[in-house]
């Protein structure tokens, strides 16, 4: 059917795993998706991937130049590893050796967020900007950074966590990586619950909180982070306290991270943010331009255009134009 050079992208995540199939312009011609494998070994991941590769693009593949991989981490980038995985019971398994064994194609692999950065600067709203952040507030907290038009990578594949950012320095919450204070561990979607319930633990509550549904739902066990924004949208008053305190450590958190890498753009994605923006985003805009703590000029903050995909497409991106410093540190490409 497609007679043209083809590109396979390929999104792991904790929940889901999609595989699309693309031009190399980033149009995509096909889609896929999965739930990801959360028990089996080392290969159980690939393995699903390779199934899924070979039942729907299998007449397709004679066409693919490359494969790109954004994945969850952290990452062994040069053996291809994901290793000690926050939010998958499988913590660590291989992905790259096992696709191109199977698949017979270049694997070009990064973290997702690392793919996401690089997709909104290859195809999105990132395009000529040489300073840009993707951040990701969805079921764990990651970024994706681009300094000078060179995207980071770090020597193992890993320094864009900004999830893992320490925000309070009391380290009342443990984070899923084993750390304890880290942005993550406040204001992602695996870990809001539980400090919506410390919340509800150390607070004195009104009469009126106590009829929340937020509170009916910690008394049952049974709080998540859909409810708390959905009660917010209603005016909930205890849906909204707990808010207020994830956001002061998602303002933290971008405030740090502003400071330090200084860019002209930051795009923002992940089913939190993009699901309740007046609830997320505007927030913590709102924040940034009164806060006194800003070393650096005010950057443009947006909602990316690239939605739930931006992952799906920075894979697609990583294997149409793979950066020359990501290359570097994938030396499974050059094993035999």
């Amino acid at each position: 059917m497609y007679n043209l050079k083809l590109l396979i992208g390929i999104d792991i995540g904790a929940t889901w795993t999609r595989v699309a199939l693309s031009k190399p312009s980033g149009e995509v011609l096909s889609r896929t998706s999965f739930k990801t494998p959360r028990s089996g070994g080392r290969r159980t991941v690939a393995e699903a991937i390779i199934d899924e590769v070979k039942r729907s693009l299998s007449k397709h593949l004679h066409n693919v130049e490359a494969i790109g991989v954004g994945t969850i981490g952290p990452l062994d980038l040069s053996s291809g590893i994901v290793f000690n995985a926050a939010n998958l019971p499988i913590k660590t398994f291989d992905v790259a050796q096992p696709l191109m064994e199977e698949l017979g194609k270049p694997v070009i692999m990064a973290n997702d967020c690392t793919a996401a950065v690089w997709g909104e600067y290859v195809f999105g709203v990132g395009k000529n900007v040489e300073n840009l952040i993707y951040v990701t507030i969805s079921t764990g907290i990651g970024g994706g950074v681009i300094v000078d038009g060179n995207l980071l990578v770090g020597k193992s594949g890993n320094a864009h966590e900004i999830g893992h950012i320490v925000v309070d320095a009391s380290g009342k919450m443990t984070c899923g990586c084993g750390g304890r204070g880290h942005w993550e561990a406040y204001s992602s979607g695996a870990n809001m619950p539980r400090l919506a319930s410390r919340l509800i633990e150390e607070w004195s509550l009104s009469n009126l909180e106590k009829m929340s549904k937020v509170y009916e739902s910690y008394t049952s066990n049974n709080l998540s982070p859909e409810l708390i924004y959905a009660e917010a949208k209603n005016n909930d008053l205890l849906a909204l306290r707990i808010l207020l305190e994830v956001n002061k450590y998602n303002a933290a958190g971008f405030e740090s991270i502003i400071n330090t890498y200084d860019p002209e753009l930051i795009t923002i994605g992940g089913s939190i943010a993009l699901n309740n923006p007046e609830l997320v985003i505007e927030p913590i805009v709102s924040y940034l331009k009164n806060t006194k703590g800003l070393l650096t000029q005010f950057p443009s903050i947006r909602q990316t255009e690239l939605g739930g995909d931006i992952v799906l497409i920075g894979a697609i991106a990583l294997a149409a134009m793979p950066p020359r410093n990501l290359l570097k540190r994938l030396k499974y490409l050059s094993e035999k």
